[in-house]
């Protein structure tokens, strides 16, 4: 992968978080992680006494640290792997070692198609000798010791989209392009028990605030972006991202349409986009007051109104939307309901677009770098009034055309 696969996230948590989820949604109390640093309550960080051993050396240091008799091992990689199969795994494990001795328990593998998973298995915690004297001198495969101590196996089908194993970024890619019809990919607002305060009274209600999902994007050369969003619209963030950060492959840069520059916009076009945005602001801005907008408008229509808890989040989204959908950004007007700063009217320009408006305030760095690009910039725009802060190459018509 070139970084550490821990950090990736899916449905709003990182892969370790997800698998340290699956072994509490099993009941298990003591759990260790193998080689990443983590704050969980409960869970115990292990290093590897022979490092770059491989998931052995993972194993053999965790079980060095266990008084436990037995422990299930679960990989970092495979964030879709149902509680189900581990459930039915303990439960087998449990039957099978009624009546058997201590020196006849061998580790118990998941079987499935015609894979056998020594990754997803329960082990013995007496191999962990065994398994040190094997690594001592070099890594080893998992079946070596395996081959040797025995084992068996339980076999468990299940359908083939719970069998992804993330070890690439092309597979992380495939992961979150199943992120819309998934159910935790859509809460993107959580409802907590609160405390109101009345004057001088205190009054238990319930309100609703915005999640936050932590992402570790894959760069090319083996690099990684962390983005803190809302997780909505991810697939479209990261290639909004990777387009203005000049990350996307020569295939996907081919694939980048061109358009004719637009020219001219009317105020009328203008503020009925605004209120638009005003009157209808977005699900997560109007239950939770935590979100940005952006809109996209192209010839008169508006295509995408994107919400993220970043503007630059939002920004992203709406630029990946306008790629995937083939829409050229010079043909369009980009609207944010926040701030346009220097920085986020650089990323405006970088993707192509040659107009942007707020219905919120402008920074002189803004102004500035308008001016030097010939960007028309437009602030405060709302009820039928706004700031015209510069006029680059579209004009803006009114009742008279304003160049």
């Amino acid at each position: 992968m070139g970084f550490h696969k821990a950090k990736l996230s899916y449905g709003g948590r990182t892969f370790a978080q997800l698998m340290i989820d699956k072994a509490r949604a099993l009941g298990i109390s003591q759990i260790y992680v193998s080689g990443f640093p983590i704050e969980e309550p409960g869970v115990t960080v292990v290093w590897d006494r022979y490092p770059q051993r491989g998931p052995l050396g993972g194993i053999h240091a965790c079980m060095k640290e266990m008084e436990t008799p037995f422990c299930l091992v679960l990989p970092v990689d495979a964030p879709k792997l149902p509680v189900e199969v581990l459930d039915d795994l303990l439960a087998y494990h449990r039957t099978q070692r009624r009546g058997l001795q201590s020196e006849q328990e061998i580790p118990l593998l998941w079987e499935h198609g015609d894979r056998k998973e020594p990754l997803i298995a329960i082990y013995p915690v007496a191999m962990a000798d065994a398994i040190g004297d094997l690594i001592e001198k070099g890594p080893a495969p998992v079946f070596r010791i395996l081959d040797r101590w025995g084992y068996e196996c339980r076999r468990k089908e299940i359908a083939a989209e719970h069998l992804l194993n993330v070890n690439t970024p092309q597979l992380y890619q495939e992961l979150l392009r199943e992120e819309k019809p998934k159910e935790e990919w859509k809460m993107v607002k959580k409802r907590l028990e609160i405390w109101k305060i009345c004057q001088e009274n205190l009054e238990k209600q319930e309100d609703e605030v915005a999640v936050e999902a932590h992402l570790e994007i894959p760069l090319r050369g083996g690099r990684s972006l962390a983005v803190t969003c809302t997780p909505s619209h991810v697939e479209e963030m990261i290639l909004g991202r990777r387009f203005l950060m000049g990350d996307l492959e020569e295939e996907e840069r081919r694939a980048i349409p061109s358009g004719n520059p637009l020219k001219s916009v009317r105020t009328g076009e203008i503020f009925q986009v605004v209120k638009e945005m005003f009157e209808h602001p977005g699900e997560l801005f109007r239950d939770t007051g935590c979100a940005h907008s952006c809109v996209l408008l192209h010839q008169g229509k508006i295509l995408c109104s994107m919400e993220d808890i970043s503007r630059h989040n939002a920004l992203d989204k709406v630029v990946g939307y306008a790629l995937k959908n083939h829409i050229p950004m010079e043909e369009c007007v980009v609207f944010s309901s926040g701030r346009i700063s220097e920085d986020y009217l650089r990323k405006v320009i970088d993707a192509g677009f040659r107009i942007a408006v707020s219905r919120a305030a402008v920074t002189e760095g803004a102004v500035n770098l308008a001016k030097k690009e010939q960007i028309t910039l437009l602030g405060f725009v709302r009820k039928g009034s706004g700031n015209l802060y510069h006029i680059g190459n579209v004009s803006v018509t009114g009742n008279e055309e304003i160049r």
